[in-house]
């Protein structure tokens, strides 16, 4: 199945997804959300804290996290996406990839998080840290987490080696007048917002290693009971 096929399935289970139907699974969602900003800030502060690594780390939370602002790039991809397949006649194919990788994890890390969402809407909790640890043991979905950490880090490497390909970024500049031309401004922005995000980083093992081990030990401590599993 090429990427934009991919993509386009993914698009489908996330409008069938039920907090669009729900408002209060909704607001639960938005809320946990929310809070994996917070924790994640938190968590990589020393990480974020280097100017060359500001900008992917904002991406990295706006993208597996974006809330409304998701939303609605998802609803123009879904309008697109039918005749995406022409992008890649002026779009190299790896950029292309890249860009619907970045959308499906995304949409991945939506679905795991209503899952936490659902369990605290059917118990009446908030989204705070002893509520979330409660959720995360409840739902017991480590499996899956370890696998978007892993998706994550791939699509890290793989956005890396493209841009380091000048073939690549200047035929990926040079499109961009036809593909808004051709109505497909929000995939290309957003391939061109992680192009962009990733640029400053000087190695991005150095950056997306550490992000990624924190991330694993938290998944560890919280099924492993520990008493304060997202201290790191």
């Amino acid at each position: 199945m090429s990427s934009l096929s991919q993509l386009e399935q993914d698009l489908k289970q996330f409008r069938a997804l039920p907090y669009h139907s729900d408002t209060q699974l909704a607001q639960k969602l938005r809320e946990v959300q929310a809070w994996q900003r917070g924790r994640i800030h938190k968590t990589h502060q020393a990480l974020f804290a280097s100017a060359n690594n500001q900008a992917m780390g904002e991406f990295l939370i706006d993208q597996l996290y974006g809330g409304e602002k998701f939303n609605v790039l998802a609803e123009q991809l879904e309008r697109m996406v039918q005749k995406a397949e022409k992008l890649e006649k002026f779009i190299p194919a790896n950029a292309v990839s890249t860009g619907a990788a970045g959308i499906i994890e995304a949409i991945n890390a939506i679905k795991l998080d209503l899952q936490l969402a659902q369990y605290l809407k059917e118990n009446h909790l908030s989204a705070d840290e002893p509520s979330m640890i409660k959720a995360y043991r409840s739902v017991n979905a480590e499996s899956a987490r370890r696998q978007q950490i892993a998706d994550l880090k791939q699509m890290c490497y793989r956005t890396d080696k493209y841009l380091k390909s000048f073939i690549l970024q200047k035929a990926f500049s040079l499109a961009k007048g036809t593909a808004y031309k051709k109505g497909f401004q929000p995939l290309y922005d957003f391939i061109a917002e992680g192009f962009a995000a990733i640029k400053p980083i000087k190695s991005i093992g150095a950056f997306i290693e550490p992000f990624c081990e924190k991330e694993l030990q938290i998944i560890t401590n919280v099924h492993a009971g520990k008493e304060h599993p997202f201290d790191v």
